[in-house]
C-alpha cells in the first residue's frame, strides 16, 4: 500500500518563548533554533523580537503580548495554535527584578513584579497547556531563581514572586503526571543578563553565569530520554552567591 505522505517531511518541533527578547529568553531561543526548532517569541517589543528572530536564523514568528494580559496570551495561544500547532516547548522567561528594601518598595512596583514573574508565567502555561496535553507531549520551562529557595536583602517582591512560581512548578508537575507533559524547573544563581542594568549597586558581572549556559542545561533536559524525567537543574556561579 502505498503511503502518500511517505515524501512530506514531519514538521519540526515548536518553541514557545515568552520574554524571548533578551537575557535567558534570547540565550534560549538561540539554543533551540540551533537544534532546529521552530520559535514563536511572546514580548511587549515587536523589534526587539524580530531581531533575535534575525540572529536565529531560524524559522520563527513574533507575537506582541504583555504576560500580564492573560487575555492577550489565550489570543496568541489560539493565534500560535492555528499557524504553527501544538508547541513541544513552552519558556516562560519574562521577569522584573525591582530590589530596594521592602518598606522602600512602591505597592505598584511589588505588585508588577508578581504579576510579571508569577502571573504571567502562570497566564502562558494555562494557555498553551490545553494543546499539550491534547498532543500528550511537551515541556513547561519556568525559570526559577536562586531567590526561590533563599532570600536575600532587598529582593522580597523578586523572592516572593519565584517562590510562588516555585510552588506552582510543583503543583502543576503533580496534576500532569502521566499526561506525557513534563514541567522543568530551570533554578539559576546570579545570571549575566540585562536585568541588572537596572539594580541599584555595585556586581561584578564577570563572575555570573552566563545567560548561554542556562540554555545549554534547558537543551540538555529537553535530549533527556522518555525513561527519566527531570524535574529541576541548580546553577550557580563557581564562587557561589554574590
Amino acid at each position: 500500500m502505498n503511503d502518500t505522505h511517505a515524501d512530506v517531511p514531519a514538521p519540526r518541533s515548536l518553541a514557545v518563548i515568552s520574554g524571548g527578547g533578551s537575557g535567558i529568553g534570547r540565550a534560549a531561543a538561540l539554543a533551540l533554533a540551533a537544534r532546529g526548532y521552530r520559535l514563536a517569541l511572546v514580548g511587549r517589543k515587536r523589534e526587539t523580537l524580530a531581531s533575535v528572530v534575525d540572529e536565529c536564523g531560524s524559522e520563527g514568528q513574533v507575537f506582541v503580548a504583555d504576560v500580564r494580559d492573560a487575555g492577550r496570551i489565550s489570543e496568541v495561544a489560539v493565534e500560535i495554535a492555528a499557524r504553527l500547532g501544538a508547541p513541544a516547548v513552552v519558556v516562560a522567561a519574562a521577569g522584573i527584578a525591582p530590589v530596594a528594601r521592602f518598606e522602600e518598595l512602591s505597592p505598584d512596583e511589588f505588585r508588577a513584579t508578581i504579576e510579571t514573574n508569577l502571573v504571567g508565567s502562570a497566564n502562558l502555561f494555562r494557555a498553551f497547556l490545553p494543546a499539550m496535553t491534547r498532543a500528550g507531549a511537551g515541556t513547561l520551562v519556568a525559570i526559577l531563581s536562586v531567590a526561590a529557595r533563599r532570600v536575600f536583602p532587598g529582593w522580597s517582591a523578586y523572592a516572593a514572586s519565584k517562590w510562588g512560581l516555585l510552588g506552582l512548578v510543583e503543583t502543576l508537575r503533580e496534576e500532569l503526571a502521566g499526561t506525557g507533559v513534563r514541567v522543568l524547573a530551570l533554578t539559576p544563581g546570579a545570571t549575566e543578563t540585562p536585568l541588572w542594568n537596572h539594580v541599584a549597586g555595585e556586581w561584578d558581572r564577570a563572575k555570573m553565569i552566563p545567560a548561554e549556559e542556562v540554555a545549554r542545561a534547558l537543551v540538555w533536559a529537553l535530549d533527556s530520554g522518555a525513561r527519566v524525567q527531570v524535574e529541576e537543574i541548580r546553577l550557580q556561579p563557581p564562587g557561589g552567591n554574590l
